[in-house]
């Protein structure tokens, strides 16, 4: 496969001072360096659209559950419009790696965002007209995850373009960061909204919150830029079968085969789990659920900085491993809290523990493919994020027959247990460094 000329690179991204390059072998960074990817302009621009997405994408996350559980009063329903809306990952996800490939990326980014802006604006309607019907909220749902699904592999195959190579791991985890920083901001926003503006006030802030969001990637000048070419009639299955090719041939593949256990055992807690804790365990009402998911950002927070202060780590495979493991552990704990005070304290740990394991699962995959296969490496991932419904269809099933603590429990002890077995049967995974 050949690939296009590269651009010329971002005078600040070819700046790699010596300071920089000793750092990166001590693999700490000062603490005033914890956001020195800041300092290049486009990759500012595109943290910037990053926070304002994700503060859309939390505030979402409280508002879609809520509104299910206010029509129907089903926690099946709240796992089954969670699998619609991460269905298009596992649907659309190989093709938007080779689209990200393909195609100019921020001009993906703002397509992708103008149409979860209109899906915003439409169910705000619906829900102020007093029109919203079930189907409604299943459809947007639909859309917007397919949005989703376009906009992650072409964001984050975006990266390694707007900072230096030994930036990297700075630069995921500050962009994980704007996620988490807005999982507080937006969770509890959310959860401070909905009691003066109601759902479809929340929708509707959502979709004003998009026009900022467009306005910054606009903004965004990618000097650096590789594309898989299309001479000789090369296509998109074909460049589909390079990208897979690649990551299953060799150490890859462990990687994301073990991000299959988060996926679908772990995160479905946030969209089932949460909502129903609040409110059915604690008694903390529709707002205490965006409280609770602004919980899991401190967590997830505080796990973003502390791997944006390192460059590099030594024996990566154990840290994947011991990471998730905590996840798990954390989980089953919040599972059996009746106390407010300590599914605070679980929530968090659980928040640290899987950002920080994403994180790091995101730079070794950028780290270890070439430039024109970043995007459908990163796609590969969407196979896993996609059977996010799968786990969710589940957790919402065992909410329904075991109650709300039970069914979280046994998807804690399932994550837990399957971490060990591939801690055990793995030995390339374990010898990752």
């Amino acid at each position: 496969m050949e690939t296009e000329a590269e651009l010329p690179i971002d005078s600040e991204v070819a700046a790699r001072p010596a300071a920089a390059a000793k750092r990166a072998r001590a693999g700490v960074l000062p603490s005033a360096a914890t956001f020195s990817s800041l300092a290049y302009s486009n990759y500012r621009y595109m943290w910037l659209g990053q926070l304002g997405h994700s503060a859309s994408l939390w505030m979402e996350q409280v508002a879609r559950p809520v509104l299910i559980l206010d029509l129907t009063g089903s926690a099946f329903l709240v796992g089954l419009v969670m699998a619609t809306r991460m269905a298009p990952m596992l649907i659309f996800g190989l093709v938007a790696g080779v689209a990200a490939d393909r195609m100019d990326k921020r001009g993906l980014l703002l397509t992708t965002q103008a149409v979860t802006m209109a899906t915003h604006f439409a169910l705000a309607f619906l829900v102020l007209s007093g029109a919203v019907e079930v189907w409604h909220v299943f459809v947007t749902a639909f859309i917007s995850g397919t949005s989703m699904s376009f906009n992650q592999p072409a964001r984050q195959s975006l990266i390694p373009r707007l900072v230096p190579q030994e930036a990297l791991l700075n630069a995921v985890a500050l962009n994980t960061a704007a996620m988490n920083v807005m999982r507080i901001g937006g969770g509890a926003l959310a959860g401070v909204l909905l009691i003066p503006l109601g759902i479809g006030g929340v929708y509707l802030m959502n979709g004003i919150l998009f026009i900022g969001v467009m306005a910054v990637t606009w903004a965004i000048r990618v000097e650096r830029e590789v594309r898989t070419a299309v001479e000789g009639g090369a296509s998109w299955l074909r460049e589909l079968g390079e990208g897979l090719a690649f990551v299953t041939r060799g150490h890859l593949v462990y990687v994301v085969a073990l991000a299959f256990i988060l996926f679908v055992f772990g995160f479905p807690y946030q969209g089932v789990f949460v909502p129903l804790l609040a409110i059915d365990v604690l008694g903390l009402g529709d707002s205490g659920v965006g409280w609770l998911v602004a919980t899991t950002g401190v967590g997830a927070l505080i796990g973003s900085l502390a791997m944006a202060t390192r460059q590099r780590f030594e024996r990566r495979g154990i840290l994947l491993l011991a990471f998730l493991g905590v996840f798990s552990g954390a989980l089953i704990l919040t599972s059996q809290s009746t106390w407010i005070a300590l599914t605070i304290v679980t929530l968090i740990i659980v928040g640290a523990a899987g950002v920080s394991y994403m994180a790091l699962t995101t730079t070794i995959l950028l780290e270890n493919s070439p430039p024109e296969l970043q995007g459908r490496v990163m796609s590969v991932v969407s196979l896993d994020r996609g059977l996010v419904p799968l786990g969710a269809v589940i957790a919402g099933a065992l909410a329904s027959a075991l109650g709300a603590q039970t069914g979280l429990l046994v998807m804690g002890a399932v994550c837990l247990v399957l971490t060990a077995g591939a801690a055990i049967v793995s030995p390339r995974l374990r010898a990752l460094d």
